[in-house]
């Protein structure tokens, strides 16, 4: 290997790098090791609430709301591409099999006049409530925070089937909403409930767990589709802020919740974080957050696999420690082997437009 010159090794190993930024790998003089050419980062979050806006949601709504900053201050300090949207857990009703029940219920407090297929639009405020006049937020929105906080207080009237998993699927299916969920962005869906999912695609009311309810795994097949994801590289997570055991149960109970057992499995198979309702919601923001940010800026490393102890890293020139052998405990970054990729942790997370650079040993080379 090492009487190979530079040059062919140039024409032989040059690879696409599956990240935000395009890189290329060639191995350096040396000829032991592989260099990523440096790649802009360029990190893209597209952001849906599924908010429960059922009769006994009203304080975690506003528990939401008074601690959004401790959501999105991580998105604002690495300068994001971001989109925030809100639906509700009742955003299944647009569906057309509910199209006779919807007919049968021409003015309920719930529809605020709206027709059927609107049901699935994102919210920009709550019926006969403020509008921000807002359906997507970004970093360019005026008063964000103020428009998150109309935008999400999705009041209490609303349908007592509380369907996270369906209501997610229509409304990112809904016409209304296209555009939303962007080539090359990380997917964060977050459902706040003090419910659990029993969508099971009829018009029944359904609240036994059993064969009839639509498995988990519809739902990551969906995502995985819509993001052009694999399990392996997944390009969305599903996180969640829910009941977590029969103590908060028994805290929050009127005969109204339940523990979100499957909600918190959907969040478990997408590598998403498990809140708690009955919890610190500034402390369950911040985890989502940064779970979110540090997901979404993972980097790539295409088809060659290193030999993880030879990874190096720069960003923007300067040195990144790993995460395991950081003695000043900020961080770092981490090899992912499932998804051949580097992530970063703490203070070491890529703001917008850093440059990265990858160096390792690859564990063999192919020609």
């Amino acid at each position: 290997m090492k009487g190979l010159k530079a040059g062919l090794f140039l024409s032989l190993f040059t690879t696409v790098a599956c990240n935000h930024g395009a890189g290329s790998y060639s191995i350096l003089e040396t000829g032991q090791t592989f260099h990523q050419d440096s790649a802009s980062q360029d990190t893209k979050i597209d952001v849906l609430w599924v908010i429960d806006n059922s009769g006994s949601m009203a304080s975690s709504q506003k528990n939401l709301t008074d601690n959004f900053q401790s959501f999105i201050s991580g998105f604002a300090q690495n300068g994001y591409d971001f989109q925030l949207a809100v639906t509700t857990t009742q955003a299944f009703l647009a569906n057309s099999i509910w199209t006779p029940f919807y007919n049968s219920r021409p003015t309920p407090s719930y529809y605020d006049g709206q027709s059927q297929a609107t049901i699935a639009k994102f919210r920009d405020g709550v019926a006969g409530g403020q509008h921000s006049g807002y359906y997507v937020l970004t970093p360019s929105t005026p008063n964000l925070t103020n428009n998150f906080v109309i935008n999400a207080t999705q009041g209490i009237n609303g349908n007592g089937d509380e369907r996270s998993f369906e209501s997610m699927e229509t409304a990112l299916t809904s016409s209304l909403n296209s555009g939303f969920v962007r080539g090359g962005a990380f997917l964060a869906v977050i459902i706040l409930t003090d419910e659990d999912d029993f969508s099971n695609g009829t018009t029944r009311h359904q609240e036994t767990y059993d064969s009839a309810l639509t498995p988990i795994s519809h739902y990551t097949s969906f995502l995985n589709t819509l993001t052009g994801s694999t399990d392996k590289a997944r390009h969305y997570s599903v996180s969640t802020i829910s009941v977590p055991d029969q103590t908060c149960l028994n805290q929050i109970n009127n005969g109204a919740q339940k523990i979100g057992t499957r909600v918190r499995q959907l969040a478990d198979a997408t590598g998403g974080i498990k809140g708690n309702i009955c919890g610190d919601f500034a402390q369950e923001l911040t985890l989502i957050s940064k779970e979110i940010v540090k997901l979404s800026s993972q980097f790539y490393l295409g088809n060659s696999k290193p030999i993880p102890e030879s990874i190096k890293i720069w960003i923007n020139g300067t040195s990144v420690p790993n995460v395991n052998s950081n003695p000043a405990g900020d961080g770092g970054w981490h090899y992912n082997a499932d998804a051949n990729s580097i992530m970063f942790e703490g203070s070491w997370v890529p703001p917008q437009g850093a440059q990265i650079n990858v160096s390792f040993d690859p564990e063999k080379v192919t020609f």
